[in-house]
Formats: C-alpha cells, structure tokens, sequence
C-alpha cells in the first residue's frame, strides 16, 4: 500500500517524501521501502518485537517485487504468485483473496482479469485490511506500554477497543457510529448521571471551559461524528485534558500525560476506523465485504499479542 494513503487512514502524521541524493543512485534502492522504513524508524511502535516484525515483512515485499515476481513469465503469473504470497494471505482480506485464488484458477487471458472488478476489488480490500492490521498492532503495543493498568481493570483478556469497530445495527440495519459510540463513552466516564444514555453533550459543556463556548465545542464534537471533519492531535488532546481534569481531580502530570496517550490514541483509532468505513460505503463496496475486512482486527490484535510476548487465548477474550 502507498504510505501516504496508509497514513491518511490511519490519521497519522504525514512524512516527508524527500529522499537522500545518495540513496536514489544505489543498488536495488526502492523508494516506498525506504518511506516504510523511515516509518517504521520513527517510532510508529514501541516495543523492538513490533518493529522486527513489520521489518520482516517489509523485506518479504520487496523480495517479492524485485526478485519473484520479475521471475514470472506473464502478467497472470504474477497475478497468480502475488495472489498466493505470505504477504497477500495473511497480511490483505482473506475472503477477498480467496475469491480470487478461485477466479485465477479458471481464468487463461490477463486481460479478462483486468477488466472483472473482483481484481479492483482485492486490491482494495487488502489495503484496507492492512490498514487495520496495523492499527491492531499500535493498539496491542501501546497497550502493553500500560499493562499494569490493564490488568487493575481486569482488560488483559479483551481485545481491546473490538466494541467500537463499525457493524450493522441489527435493530435498523444500518452502520453503528464508532465516533458517536465513544463520544458516549466518554461522556458516560465523566457525567455520573447522564440526562440520556446515548447523550454527550456533556462533553461540550465540560470541554466549554478550556476556553471556547458551548455552542463551538458542540460543532466540534458533531463535526467529528458526522464525519465532516478528521480529528487533528491537538483539539482531540484538548478534549481529553478536560475529560482527565474531571477524571483526576488535579492528579500528577505523570497520571495525566499517561492517560491522555491512552484516551488520544484510543480516540484516533475509532474516528480512523469510522472513516475507513465510510470510505468503503462511498466508494461501493458491499456490506457483508466491509464487515470482513473489519473482522480481521480481532485475529490480527491475537497475532501481535503472540509475537509480543502476551498471548491471548480465545477463550479469555470471551469473558
């Protein structure tokens, strides 16, 4: 997947796409190993495991595109080892992938291929999945940052914030909103006593006092649930410092800068996720194939824990 496409679903900071003078002339330089490189330099996760692993994969992918595929005799044997690489069955959307496995066994002309959307189909399909691979892996290694905490509250054998992905409301048959469902969430941890369940406004008047007035803080907070406008790190920051205020009761600023990483990322995975599915619905892709990409979170958070040293079995995330 393009990096800048990967940072612009995950709302992550954009990088510099210039490359040294010297690194454009040497051997076997490819320029999107280097920007996955430099991310993966520039502290995307914590823990070195997390890091070695995606390293690995990294080099997978380029020993795929430089050596093996250049290998293949036609574009359709390429299409048919890059549909059964490592890369694409374990890191894309296993449905998707499987269905066209099955389509490139009966198919003869590259041509054909290219003109059936199932092909568009799996490419989008497998970006969009790996987008959410690796939020589950900064998800899992943030965690981990904060296992003491998670192990208090009794969050060790959860999959941690699953119940925010988007799903098909079963009472109305539409998509839940991820935004809207934390925004009560949060709102729920600071109003003891809430006027409606599903109500935040709460929020508004409590974020009101970091200097704005309700009303602009309410335009805030609907713009981000109606998806009007991405949440940038500095107003979501903001509105988690008034949330710990509250929460804390004037605790250490070791207490607050810890909470705020935890509320801040939690925040920005659900507002990324909420947009990854929105993104899809626009661009027409199915219900029941957007539900599949997002289930590979949940098999992807137990492969991070595993490599990580903290293995979740599946029968604890059930409790």
């Amino acid at each position: 997947m393009p990096l800048p496409l990967l940072l612009e679903l995950l709302n992550l900071p954009r990088q510099s796409q210039d490359n040294p003078p010297e690194a454009l002339d040497a051997p076997g330089y490819w320029s999107c190993h280097a920007q996955w490189q430099r991310l993966l330099d520039g502290g995307l996760f914590v823990h070195p495991a997390a890091r070695d692993y995606w390293r690995q994969r990294l080099e997978e992918e380029r020993r795929l595109t430089n050596q093996i595929l250049a290998q293949q005799d036609s574009g359709l044997d390429r299409l048919r080892c890059l549909a059964h690489s490592p890369l694409a069955t374990e890191l894309g959307c296993p449905s998707a992938g499987e269905r066209l496995r099955r389509h490139l066994r009966d198919i003869e002309e590259t041509d054909a291929l290219l003109e059936n959307e199932l092909l568009l189909e799996t490419r989008l399909a497998d970006a969009f999945a790996l987008a959410l691979r690796l939020a589950a892996w900064r998800v899992v290694d943030l965690s981990l940052e904060y296992w003491e905490l998670l192990a208090e509250d009794g969050e060790q054998h959860e999959v941690l914030l699953e119940r925010f992905l988007p799903n098909i409301d079963a009472t109305n048959g539409q998509w839940n909103n991820p935004v809207e469902d934390y925004l009560v969430h949060l709102a729920a941890l600071v109003d003891d006593c809430p006027e409606q369940q599903d109500d935040y406004s709460s929020l508004a008047r409590l974020w009101a006092r970091e200097g704005m007035d309700v009303q602009t803080r309410e335009y805030q907070l609907d713009a981000w649930r109606q998806g009007r406008r991405r949440a940038d790190a500095r107003t979501v920051a903001g509105l988690m410092d008034a949330v710990l205020d509250r929460l804390l009761d004037g605790g250490s600023a070791g207490d607050m800068s810890l909470n705020r990483q935890l509320l801040c990322e939690s925040f920005r995975f659900v507002e990324s996720c909420a947009y990854l599915r929105r993104t899809l619905s626009q661009l027409g892709m199915a219900e029941t194939m957007i539900g599949e990409i997002f289930a590979v979170y949940r098999s992807e958070y137990f492969r991070a824990r595993a490599v990580l040293g903290r293995p979740l079995a599946e029968k604890d995330s059930e409790h």
